[in-house]
């Protein structure tokens, strides 16, 4: 396990989707993704890449903004920044 406060928080991750997209309490994240959600747009986008931010303590790189498209994106670039583990 990584010695970090931040490490694997699913109900973390899935509450800075929510805030991000500005999504009801009870919408399923876990498969949202940028080409299904009409509100996904570049505001929605950049709030979600700060909820993310602010929730894990971390700060993504230009190439993670492009890559987050989707919950499953986000988990791949928490894991490379070392706040994931399926542990």
């Amino acid at each position: 396990m990584l010695n970090c406060p931040f490490v694997y928080n699913p109900n973390g991750l899935q509450a800075a989707f929510r805030q991000g997209l500005a999504l009801p309490p009870a919408f399923d994240v876990t498969h949202a993704d940028n080409s299904s959600l009409g509100q996904w747009d570049s505001v929605a986008h950049l709030q979600l890449v700060v909820a993310i931010e602010d929730e894990f303590g971390i700060r993504l790189t230009p190439a993670d903004v492009i890559e987050l498209k989707s919950y499953p994106a986000a988990i791949a670039i928490l894991r490379r920044h070392g706040v994931w583990s399926d542990a």
